[in-house]
């Protein structure tokens, strides 16, 4: 369960349902003309925009920010490789890893010992893993950009929603009580657009990207190792090269300049 996600929603939530209540006007934001026009409007877009294959895949990586991420810490992947290398060092190089955890990281791990040993050079086995590395990581960014789109989009059908309560508006301009029920109807829909982008499309967005900014952090530390373990480095020295990877811990914590 990823604690920051839902305690942004809930907070979210709350600071809206508390605005609209404070001000005495959350009986006139309930209505179905803002969000239809703008859930509707977004969602169409979005179809038109992506493939039902991409749809889903989105889908999937909004409900994976609920839970806590599944790559693992870089402490934990520095251990792992460190242990490797040991094994590798007093049982005959690469060759002798065939054991390597098929869950770990995805099972990038075991993809990674796999190649080095089939190509058995660093130099092959460097660019397949990273060319891998890669297009996972643009995979995730389309996921990413899904929820980018939704939030450019959303605002402008409240916008629209907007002047369809503005025409309304106009059309009853002799009637004094007509204009107040048309307005409200023509504010609340660009406010359940602006609301739907900012705090749900772009934060949903921004997550998803910081998971993939995570997972790309722990694959290319496990390529590194991987390559050490391959030109027969010492297990200290691996881990010397790798722990310098943790100066990039913070961005998994959100904690900038930890070391």
């Amino acid at each position: 369960m990823d604690l920051m996600t839902i305690i942004g929603f809930v907070m979210g939530a709350a600071v809206v349902t508390w605005g609209a209540f404070s001000s005495g006007v959350a009986g006139n934001i309930i209505n179905a003309h803002g969000v239809v026009i703008v859930l509707g409007g977004t969602l169409a877009s979005t179809f038109i925009n992506t493939s039902y294959k991409r749809f889903m895949a989105g889908l999937k990586a909004l409900a994976d920010i609920f839970s806590a991420p599944k790559t693992p810490p870089m402490d934990v992947t520095v251990r792992m490789l460190v242990g490797m290398a040991e094994t590798a060092q007093k049982q005959g190089g690469i060759m002798a890893l065939t054991n390597a955890d098929p869950a770990f990281a995805g099972g990038f791990l075991k993809r990674a010992v796999s190649v080095a040993m089939i190509s058995a050079e660093s130099r092959e086995t460097r660019a397949i893993l990273e060319e891998e590395i890669r297009l996972r990581r643009l995979d995730v960014s389309e996921d990413s950009n899904l929820y980018r789109t939704m939030g450019v989009l959303s605002p402008m059908f409240g916008l629209i929603g907007t002047l369809f309560g503005i025409i309304q508006t106009l059309s009853n301009i002799s009637d004094p009580a007509a204009i107040g029920r048309s307005m409200a109807v023509a504010i609340t829909s660009a406010l359940f657009g602006i609301a739907f982008s900012n705090m749900f499309c772009v934060p949903v967005a921004n997550k998803i990207r910081l998971r993939a900014m995570e997972e790309t952090l722990v694959l290319q530390l496990i390529l590194e190792g991987v390559i050490d373990i391959m030109s027969g480095k010492t297990p200290h020295l691996i881990e010397m090269h790798l722990r310098g990877y943790q100066s990039m811990e913070g961005v998994r914590h959100g904690v900038p300049g930890k070391a």
